[in-house]
């Protein structure tokens, strides 16, 4: 169900060269970021990406250690390594370092992030998007699956694939697997479709007992992380369309002093610093006042978008951010117990 840090590290360096949007590649880059500070957790459980850390902490701790934040050689160096990655698992036949790195210097993002004049163009933003990440990444906090996530009986639409891409063991998953084939025969009688969905439905809310058996506590994790996860984004998703449509309705449709469309699109570029904003709502200390959290999840938007926030006590924009907060609140109280469609 997990993939590895070295596979989204070469994943990541695959996908950024594909485009010239600065939004797509900023985001990449963010994304890339997240991997970089990933190798400097102490919990990675999977013994392959202890070793990559460990590999990636030897070439790069000069640029972290005693640093703030990783500098722009470091963001550099991070790309190349990505790109060979990435190049190396896209080809068909076995590459070299240095035929990889002679297509990296033909490619259009390398040529502008090593031009002369990229500190005056895309250079600070790409920065503070990689920079970003690597905070994220080394504190694993994009966002927050450690809420109570009501039992899901009903899966997502994603889960019987990720079971069979898994091959997840014991009896609980096998059983799973001949329930579902069951269900999806062809020329099954309604009786059998649904007896095999009341069967199926019983063993999901098995998984969610707390003496699940030894042999089936791998399947069971998985299916909890997985509708742990289902939940979590759309719960996102409600909460930072709920702010921004407040903040909307309170600046006249403005927002960074120009018209702003409606509504966000979901995972789209535009919604990341929304749901940025709505990550620091809903993880406020409980002694915060309204105005501190505005505040906070007003930087937090704006570091999400990669330009530095705007001095608090001049921003003449506090009373829109503070309607944001008041309605990603409302919504996250409504929804802490929804469960959505999974189908």
């Amino acid at each position: 169900m997990k993939r590895h840090l070295v596979v989204h590290e070469a994943g990541n360096g695959s996908v950024m060269f594909r485009t010239k949007d600065p939004r797509k590649w900023k985001s990449y880059l963010q994304n890339l970021g997240e991997v970089c500070g990933a190798a400097w957790r102490d919990d990675l459980s999977e013994e392959e990406d202890r070793a990559w850390a460990e590999a990636h902490r030897k070439e790069f701790h000069h640029w972290v250690d005693g640093r703030a934040a990783p500098p722009w050689p470091m963001l550099i160096a991070a790309v190349k390594r990505a790109f060979v990655a990435g190049y190396g698992a896209l080809e068909r036949k076995p590459t070299t370092e240095a035929e990889a790195l002679a297509r990296l210097d033909r490619t259009y993002l390398w040529k502008l992030l090593t031009a002369e004049d990229v500190a005056q163009s895309h250079g600070p933003e790409a920065l503070r998007a990689f920079q970003r990440g690597f905070r994220l990444g080394r504190s694993q906090r994009p966002f927050s699956t450690k809420r109570n996530i009501p039992r899901m009986v009903d899966p997502p639409y994603h889960w019987y694939r990720q079971q069979a891409e898994a091959n997840l063991l014991g009896p609980s998953a096998a059983r799973e697997r001949a329930l579902v084939a069951a269900w999806r025969a062809s020329g099954a009688s309604r009786e059998d479709v649904e007896a095999s969905q009341r069967a199926l439905r019983e063993l999901h809310a098995s998984a969610w007992r707390d003496d699940v058996p030894e042999d089936d506590r791998a399947w069971a994790e998985a299916y909890r992380e997985s509708c742990a996860h289902w939940v979590t984004v759309h719960r996102r998703d409600a909460v930072a369309q709920s702010a921004y449509e407040a903040y909307l309705r309170s600046s006249d449709g403005i927002l960074d002093g120009e018209p702003a469309p409606p509504s966000l699109r979901p995972f789209h570029d535009d919604a990341k610093p929304w749901l940025a904003f709505a990550d620091r709502v809903e993880d406020a200390p409980e002694d915060e006042s309204e105005l501190a959290t505005a505040e906070a999840a007003a930087r937090e938007y704006w570091d999400a978008r990669w330009r530095e926030a705007p001095p608090w006590d001049g921003d003449p924009a506090q009373v829109h951010w503070l309607a944001a907060v008041r309605a990603a609140r409302e919504t996250s109280e409504a929804m802490a117990d929804h469960i959505p469609r999974p189908w």
